[in-house]
């Protein structure tokens, strides 16, 4: 058996087992009861240590060295080349401390509910500050083995070849265009004529029509499903796709946005390429990629006048609301509404690279040391009020509201922003070589916007970096303009 036939077997269970993790953390998060957390930290610890173990032994390394010299095609190398990333990232990390990692997040997130349901940080902060160390600890050895800042090293794990300097660069003329602007498109606003939903819409029915819409876009049930948490995401494994909402009955229109949003990483997931499942190469490119995808979804489709057509028929034919807050305009204008939110996953695409940019400048100086565990309430609540010129009074309205940094998911907040760059550049490319795109969604055709995506990005998975494929789509390298550009056309 050669070397590189040997590589995949290792991989392919090393994949294995994060699938069942990945299954067990969607359990953790909807329905398991609330004393077995523990047990399910060392549950999750375990299966981190096997799978750490496996692809980061020196055996792999060897393998690696002897496939290098074996005659492998275009797409076997490219394998082989993420089985070495991989490999690389998991042997530099020892994997006692992969394992105090696993459990200290597990346990992190069971307190994190708490301390928000009691809009109290103070009940999270010292195991936050046992995990913030940890993965201090991991960010400097990453930093050393791949020559980067060790903040940069975190979130080259979730969004590979990024570079700190230049997202800080866009950040920053992303704040400089949105800042002024925000209050410009508010003030706009203000004379448009705007019917609030009157209707209750319980729970089971929002449920019902989110999950027609999940059918009708292209979702298969058949291989994943939609239940409720505390924060909505999209987990699972292979070919077995969880995602999650939360429902609000005085807005029953942010759950569906959550829905529709974790349908586009859904939709990702489901249409990798099966020939490739369970190794590197098949796995999705990188969070901003992945995110690209959930905000091409929510924002681009799903926000636009085409969609809240379609959407107000689907309420009036099939679910009997025919209130005229329903109808196609007043949802569209909903929507599109612009507001200093101070949540970031009910904040509008306007306003949402802000609380980006917020949580960006925190994880920066939570890892040059400038704040400590201590400070992030108060640091948090001063950066909002920079930014949004607002004040926050309680915790959950600030720095309690995310599970990221509490599941030790330092570094994955730029990639929300950075894909929303690239959602609007897809986008921009989208309607080009799909004229009739608009039309077809007014009339719940969603067939070429799917198969649009599938061939373009989500069957590339791993092959490509982020930028090759938006080289390879839009014939440009990340470029803010088209963000701007969308913005401005939609909003002024």
């Amino acid at each position: 058996m050669s070397a590189y036939i040997k590589l995949k077997e290792i991989f392919r269970e090393a994949s294995l087992s994060s699938d069942i993790a990945g299954i067990l953390h969607w359990d953790m998060s909807t329905m398991m009861p609330t004393n077995s957390r523990n047990q399910r930290a060392e549950q999750l610890a375990y299966l981190s240590k096997l799978s750490h173990d496996k692809v980061s032994s020196n055996k792999v390394r060897d393998l690696i060295s002897e496939a290098k010299n074996e005659d492998l095609n275009k797409n076997d190398l490219q394998n082989l080349k993420e089985i070495e990333r991989e490999h690389k990232l998991a042997f530099s990390v020892p994997s006692d401390l992969v394992e105090k990692i696993s459990r200290t997040s597990a346990k992190c997130e069971g307190e994190w509910q708490e301390a928000k349901k009691n809009s109290n940080f103070n009940l999270i902060k010292n195991t936050l500050g046992e995990l913030i160390n940890l993965t201090k600890e991991e960010a400097n050895i990453l930093g050393k083995e791949f020559n980067l800042l060790p903040y940069e090293a975190l979130v080259n794990k979730f969004e590979p070849e990024s570079n700190i300097k230049l997202i800080a660069n866009v950040f920053h003329d992303l704040q400089q265009f949105l800042s002024p602007l925000i209050n410009i498109i508010i003030e706009k606003q203000k004379s448009q004529k705007i019917l609030p939903i009157q209707s209750k819409i319980s729970e089971i029915k929002q449920k019902e029509i989110a999950e027609h819409i999940m059918k009708i876009i292209g979702f298969d049930f058949k291989r994943g499903r939609l239940d409720k948490s505390v924060h909505p995401f999209c987990g699972g494994s292979t070919n077995d796709v969880r995602i999650t909402t939360r429902y609000n009955k005085e807005d029953p229109f942010s759950s569906l946005d959550g829905v529709m949003h974790e349908t586009g990483h859904a939709l990702y997931e489901l249409n990798l390429p099966e020939q490739w499942s369970l190794q590197p190469v098949g796995k999705s490119r990188g969070m901003a990629m992945h995110e690209s995808q959930s905000l091409l979804i929510e924002m681009q489709i799903t926000r636009s006048l085409a969609f809240k057509k379609f959407l107000s028929k689907l309420l009036k034919d099939k679910f009997n609301f025919m209130d005229k807050s329903f109808d196609e305009d007043n949802l569209y204008l909903l929507g599109t509404r612009v507001e200093k939110s101070f949540i970031r996953v009910e904040s509008d695409e306007v306003t949402y690279p802000l609380h980006i940019i917020l949580r960006f400048n925190l994880e920066r100086k939570i890892f040059n040391n400038e704040i400590s565990v201590n400070d992030i309430p108060d640091a948090w609540n001063e950066e909002y009020k920079r930014l949004f010129d607002k004040k926050i009074e309680k915790d959950t309205d600030g720095c309690l509201q995310d599970i990221h940094w509490f599941a030790g998911l330092f570094g994955y907040f730029p990639t929300y922003s950075l894909g929303a760059l690239t959602a609007a550049q897809f986008a921009n490319q989208l309607r080009v070589d799909l004229p009739e795109l608009d039309s077809n969604i007014e009339k719940g055709k969603f067939d070429m916007l799917i198969k649009w995506l599938k061939t373009n990005i989500h069957e590339k998975a791993s092959f490509f970096s982020t930028n090759e494929v938006l080289e390879q789509v839009t014939n440009s390298s990340l470029n803010a303009k088209y963000f701007k550009n969308y913005i401005n056309n939609r909003y002024l």
